[in-house]
């Protein structure tokens, strides 16, 4: 009796770490195939050729003298062609905290966002062993007092923009969607809407949804307390841990969102995370727009080639409709790259 579920737990063990190992590298495969980085490339060998390649640091010299963890954070301002004032995308590339995934899902949805005619402005914010207590928070809300305070200058209108964010950049985007944690605390302009790809929004309640596979968990473990640690130190407290669950902080009057998954996402599993978020939009009567796509994994970016492709357009025509923006909300599918 005791061999004969010995032999089974072996066998399932085994056969859930092939499948997860599988998993795993497909998701490398199809993300580096399919992100297309290359896109972000072009575009800013583009922008440097007409002289409008513009990055600088986020803090000026003495802050940053004060404060060294600030060395590495800065914008990147991709900016429209057609010259004309229009409603302007943060892009806020993933990477669980640990660091900034910025061309796979920065500079090249910047791109995206440009072939769209939008203004789009990519922030590397604070992440590793340089992160702290809501730090990326911080960053994000010194780059919209940034663009408000430059909106003439860069001919953007500074209401109503949109937060495109990715894994934990979706994390980054959804706290900052909340009034608690987010844009009212610090005094900032409301996003007009979320626009968020397979986002790691429930990083503390995951397991209230259980993987039937236990290595899924352990990469669930594993990314969650890597978070904690960066974000809050060793011994982060339960408030710090649920400040970091977006679905904790929404209501009646956070922004309007939209969001994608894939079915082949294994670091970020749907049932845990959009899935709990949308049934908390559905509570709050928060407008939102929710796709799950089929065999997509997590990292795809602008996900051509998959059957995510043309997410990115949609998105921005579910920001327009909420902003009565009609110029963005008439993108067209077949517009994408």
């Amino acid at each position: 009796m005791i061999h004969g579920i010995l032999r089974i737990l072996y066998v399932y063990f085994g056969l859930s770490l092939l499948l997860t190992i599988f998993m795993v590298a497909k998701m490398y495969i199809v993300a580096y195939r399919d992100n297309k980085k290359r896109i972000g490339r072009a575009r800013r060998i583009e922008l440097i050729k007409k002289g409008k390649w513009r990055q600088q640091p986020l803090y000026s010299m003495s802050e940053i003298s004060e404060n060294k963890d600030l060395i590495d954070v800065r914008i990147t301002i991709f900016p429209n062609d057609s010259g004309e004032k229009g409603h302007y995308a943060i892009v806020l590339p993933g990477g669980g905290y640990a660091h900034c995934i910025t061309e796979a899902e920065g500079y090249s949805i910047a791109a995206g966002l440009n072939k769209l005619d939008i203004t789009a402005v990519v922030l590397e914010y604070r992440t590793g062993i340089k992160c702290s207590s809501h730090a990326p928070m911080k960053d994000l809300a010194r780059t919209v007092q940034f663009m408000t305070d430059h909106a003439e200058e860069l001919n953007v209108i500074p209401e109503d923009y949109g937060l495109v964010g990715f894994s934990a950049g979706g994390n980054l985007a959804g706290i900052y969607g909340s009034e608690f944690y987010g844009y009212k605390k610090y005094g900032t302009l409301k996003p007009g809407a979320l626009m968020i790809g397979y986002p790691w929004t429930n990083i503390n309640h995951w397991m209230d949804h259980p993987y039937w596979n236990i290595w899924d968990g352990l990469i669930g473990i594993w990314f969650s307390e890597r978070g904690n640690f960066f974000m809050f130190g060793i011994h982060p407290s339960k408030e710090e841990k649920e400040s970091l669950c977006v679905q904790s902080w929404v209501d009646d009057g956070f922004p309007p969102t939209y969001m994608f998954t894939g079915d082949d996402d294994i670091l970020v599993r749907s049932g845990s995370h959009t899935d709990v978020l949308h049934k908390a939009f559905k509570r709050h009567n928060v407008p939102y727009m929710y796709q799950q796509f089929y065999r997509v994994p997590h990292g795809v970016g602008l996900g051509i080639g998959t059957n995510a492709e043309g997410w990115l357009n949609e998105a921005v025509s579910f920001w327009g409709k909420n902003i009565n923006d009609e110029k963005l909300e008439k993108v067209k599918l077949e517009n994408h790259l």
